[in-house]
């Protein structure tokens, strides 16, 4: 018998990402995203992914046009349609578009979505131990329902149908996003569901947040008073870049992207055409932290810093700042990134430098 694998894709997932907006839930963030000019990116991630299968010993079905069959044809992979949803794509259709897939007995729920979609999902499975795959295409990605990459989630699929992997419970949690607009955090768990059990490929859930330790905030005083003259700097999301921004002129954000010149604040909660604009303008370097408990770098939370972004960034450029006890819980020791773009992924990988205290840093391996 063929492996069964039933495929869903949230078609809006990630949308509000790049333009800032910290999510996508909702017709009236997704209209608002497409008029700020974002373009939709979960189709291509999802082909990627799906490539992963072609070949192989496997039965799909899926669901008409965006969310789903439109995909598995531009990877090449065959699939009988078994519902066709409304026209609006909304938070119903998923959940009655994965029901609809449980009805053929599939043995794996791959879905293209960000943390809302993976809720959606759940409340589908929640009657049946169906294991589920998250191919990552949303802003936040909290859940540890993910895997790191497109290219992990086709891989890892690949691999449930030949039969090697155990399944394991994983968290399902999500922001709200209205909360975050108004730079507050606000993250519930909703449950738990069964997913694939292989770390190789699958992200962690993220752990909670906590106030910079002291010698995080001195190195963070440090890196300020380093700050080159004439340079601009985009300060990514979190508690450890409000640290330094704390030595900056200007009231920044928590959850957005902000850049700085001259330690001075010139643009608040950043997008992606800001960040270019100023980037063709100035010397750029951009300074993140890590997702505490999942270690990614890029593609969770921080979309603003695009693939784009990063390549008109030297790597001498590139800063990292996250304290000693966030490098200790990190899975497997590496961080990862999923910028959107293989190359660039690529490109990122190897071992970086990650500063921790005034004269104390650790050279952390970066995967994708």
């Amino acid at each position: 018998m063929a492996f069964k694998i039933g495929v869903v894709i949230n078609p809006f997932a990630g949308l509000g990402g790049p333009v800032g907006l910290k999510g996508s839930d909702g017709a009236e963030t997704v209209a608002l995203a497409l008029a700020l000019g974002a373009r939709p990116q979960a189709h291509e991630r999802c082909v990627r992914a799906l490539k992963r299968l072609v070949g192989g010993d496997v039965q799909v079905f899926t669901v008409a046009g965006e969310m789903g069959e439109r995909a598995c044809e531009s990877a090449g992979l065959p699939a009988q349609i078994v519902v066709t949803p409304a026209l609006e794509h909304s938070s119903h259709d998923t959940v009655q578009a994965c029901r609809a897939l449980l009805a053929q007995s599939v043995d794996l729920l791959l879905f293209g979505g960000g943390d809302g979609t993976a809720r959606d999902v759940a409340t589908a499975l929640s009657a049946t131990r169906t294991p589920l795959l998250g191919i990552p295409c949303g802003v936040k990605m909290y859940s540890g329902v993910f895997a790191r990459s497109p290219e992990h989630a086709g891989e890892l699929a690949r691999h449930c149908l030949n039969g090697q992997v155990a399944s394991r419970e994983a968290e399902l949690l999500d922001i709200d996003e209205h909360a975050s607009r108004a730079d507050r955090v606000s993250t519930r768990l909703y449950g738990y569901a069964p997913v694939p059990a292989d770390p190789r490929h699958m992200q962690s859930a993220k752990s909670g947040s906590s106030h910079p330790d002291r010698a995080i905030e001195a190195e963070a005083a440090l890196f300020a008073a380093r700050m080159l003259p004439g340079h601009v700097y985009f300060l990514g999301p979190g508690r450890t870049l409000q640290a330094l921004a704390g030595h900056l002129t200007g009231d920044g954000t928590l959850l957005g992207v902000d850049a700085y010149l001259d330690h001075t604040l010139i643009c608040r909660d950043a997008n992606e055409r800001d960040l270019l604009t100023l980037a063709a303008r100035y010397p750029a370097h951009v300074v993140v932290s890590l997702t505490g408990g999942q270690g990614c770098l890029f593609g969770r939370g921080n979309q603003q810093i695009s693939a784009r972004v990063l390549a008109a960034i030297p790597a001498a450029h590139l800063h990292v700042l996250a304290s000693a006890a966030k490098i200790a819980a990190l899975p497997q020791g590496q961080m990862f990134v999923d910028s959107g773009d293989p190359a660039v992924d690529a490109r990122l990988s190897g071992f970086i430098r990650v500063h921790t205290a005034p004269g104390r840093s650790a050279m952390v391996r970066v995967v994708h």
